[in-house]
């Protein structure tokens, strides 16, 4: 053999080895990914593509779905990847990370050996990329803050400047889908800063040369020969000093001082009083309006800021009054035509002190009621709630169709009267509830009850012009009744009249017994339904009609005491009232 063939036997020998070598390599690597790779901090390396996107899709479960956590100076954000149209394609990560089969010796050595950090691949959505960047920049851009001086009681709080920060919202979207998916530390923001135009020694000046002389006493404002003063701890919650243009100006919120300004500036000014119209004599009056002279709220503000950085001695200012007409003028007063009755109707009650006190509580309230076109009456928000301290005291009331007592009982008298003198002044009525069962001495079927704070009486004023209420009150004495009578004055639109039908549906009243300590006997009355008309006249000729019906539930025959033929249960270290009939009086609530 010579040295040529043996030469070819060792190279096809070598080559052999090569190809056997080359072939283990190839089958070993297969379709796996590098050894060593990872995709943010999930090893993956030496799996094959779908094992490595089983462990991707495990281990970014929540990642992918957390918010990106995000700073911009000292101030942290988030954004939801869904708002931002993230999402990371797990499918293009693997291949990026070099899954797969290949005949290249150098795939097979870097399957074999390789590997590295792999970044997920993100796909995004522009266009709600776009809308969140703009919603962060709103909460991300703020100007700077020129440094500021508040007080707290009288002691001036200095609030130092801060840089103002501006988002890039060209570099923005980039790293915002950077820090995607996050891992919980916030990532930097591209930002502009900028920076306030009045620095610390600014403030630090304004403290001493303003602010603290400010609150070193009271001030005092004069009109002629008269003064008032006010005192810094009064002052104090409406001043501030803010930076602007590099200086710092102060300022006082006169609005903020007006009730204290309207209480202490009652010695220097005459407030100027509204046109009304009230009964003079037997019938209405306008009472002219009175112009004033108050103090200029447009220069006060200026006068005290100009005194408040000067010393004890100096710290005096006169302030201008300026002439101020009446918001509601003698002609606007006379314009409503308040001239003649509308509407007038009386009632009578018998004797009780409860009456008096609470019809003529009542009545005192509702007396010189003004309204202008279009304005509504209501009888809770005029009389107010009945209670003691607004004047009013216990008296029969009917709950539940049985009478009890409860502060306020009779002032359903006032609202029945109100409501019928409504009713014949052609008002139109809003709102009104007659008693649950019938009360002898109200006009049948056309009267009213109320009851704080949901059963009210309302009206509207749609007559086209102003109407004035007039109650006149005469209080009842031992055997003597007493009365209301409301009078309604404007500019007559309509002659009315009132019809009714006949009593429909009795219902019956049944006898009950209640040997309760507490009762209250009752006489019984029937139930019924009747049906009213108000007729609408002008010049002798009938325009319209309306009606509504009333139903009136049976007053039940109470009687205080067991039931005749049982044995009464004796109270506690007594014995029990014998059984009968106690005689009910008549007790017609309000």
């Amino acid at each position: 053999m010579g040295r040529k063939q043996l030469a070819g036997i060792i190279a096809a020998a070598a080559l052999g080895v090569l190809v056997v070598g080359y072939g283990a390599a190839f089958a070993f690597a297969g379709d796996k990914i590098p050894g060593d790779t990872t995709v943010l901090g999930i090893p993956i390396g030496g799996l094959s593509k779908d094992a490595a996107k089983a462990k991707l899709d495990a281990g970014l479960k929540d990642r992918i779905a957390a918010p990106i956590a995000l700073k911009a100076g000292e101030s942290k954000f988030t954004v939801a990847p869904a708002d931002a149209g993230l999402t990371v394609d797990v499918d293009a990560t693997v291949e990026a990370a070099g899954a797969g089969r290949s005949l290249s010796p150098a795939r097979i050595w870097h399957a074999l050996t390789g590997g590295d950090a792999v970044e997920p691949v993100v796909d995004k959505d522009d266009a709600r990329l776009k809308a969140a960047i703009d919603k962060l920049a709103a909460q991300v851009n703020r100007p700077a803050t020129e440094g500021t001086i508040t007080f707290k009681g009288t002691e001036p709080v200095t609030h130092q400047p801060a840089p103002g920060l501006q988002l890039d919202a060209a570099k923005a979207p980039a790293a915002v889908v950077a820090a995607y998916p996050s891992d919980g530390n916030p990532k930097d923001l591209p930002v502009g800063v900028t920076q306030p135009k009045a620095g610390n020694d600014a403030i630090k000046k304004a403290l001493t040369d303003f602010a603290e002389p400010a609150m070193s006493g009271p001030v005092r404002l004069t009109v002629g020969t008269k003064s008032v003063e006010l005192q810094p701890a009064e002052i104090a919650p409406a001043l501030t000093l803010t930076a602007q243009d590099g200086q710092v100006i102060p300022a006082l919120r006169t609005k903020t001082l007006e009730p204290l300004f309207q209480q202490r500036f009652k010695a220097l000014e005459t407030l100027p009083k509204d046109a009304t119209v009230q009964i003079v004599g037997a019938g209405p009056k306008v009472i002219p309006a009175v112009d004033g002279m108050v103090v200029d709220r447009t220069k006060v503000g200026a006068a005290i800021l100009a005194i408040l950085p000067k010393p004890t001695g100096e710290r005096r200012a006169a302030v201008p009054l300026t002439p101020t007409k009446a918001k509601f003028t003698t002609e606007q007063a006379t314009a409503l035509g308040i001239t003649e009755k509308m509407g007038d109707f009386q009632t009578q009650f018998p004797h009780a002190p409860y009456r008096n006190t609470n019809i003529g509580t009542a009545a005192r309230k509702i007396n010189g009621t003004l309204l202008k076109p279009n304005e509504t009456f209501s009888l809770n928000k005029i009389v107010g709630e009945r209670t003691k301290e607004n004047g009013f005291t216990e008296g029969y009331i009917i709950s539940g169709g049985k009478f009890e007592k409860d502060l306020g009982g009779g002032v359903s008298q006032s609202a029945t009267t109100t409501f019928n003198a409504a009713f014949f002044a052609g008002l139109k009525v809003l709102e009104h509830k007659a008693h649950s069962v019938y009360i002898s001495r109200y006009p049948v079927g056309r009267e009213a009850t109320v009851a704080w704070p949901n059963v009210d009486l309302k009206f509207l004023n749609d007559s086209g012009h102003g109407i004035l209420v007039q109650t006149v009150f005469k209080p009842s004495t031992p055997g003597n009744s007493g009365s209301i009578r409301v009078i309604i004055w404007g500019t007559k639109v309509w002659d009315i009249t009132a019809g009714q039908s006949a009593k429909t549906n009795f219902r019956q009243p049944v006898v009950q017994y209640n040997p309760a300590a507490g009762c209250e006997a009752q006489a019984p009355t029937p139930g019924f339904d009747i049906t009213i008309f108000r007729y609408f006249a002008k010049n002798g000729a009938r325009v319209k009609t309306e009606q509504f019906t009333t139903k009136y539930n049976a007053a039940n025959d109470i009687r205080c005491g067991p039931k005749p033929g049982t044995t009464p249960t004796p109270p506690p270290g007594g014995t029990t009232t014998p059984p009968g009939r106690v005689k009910p009086p008549t007790k017609p609530a309000s």
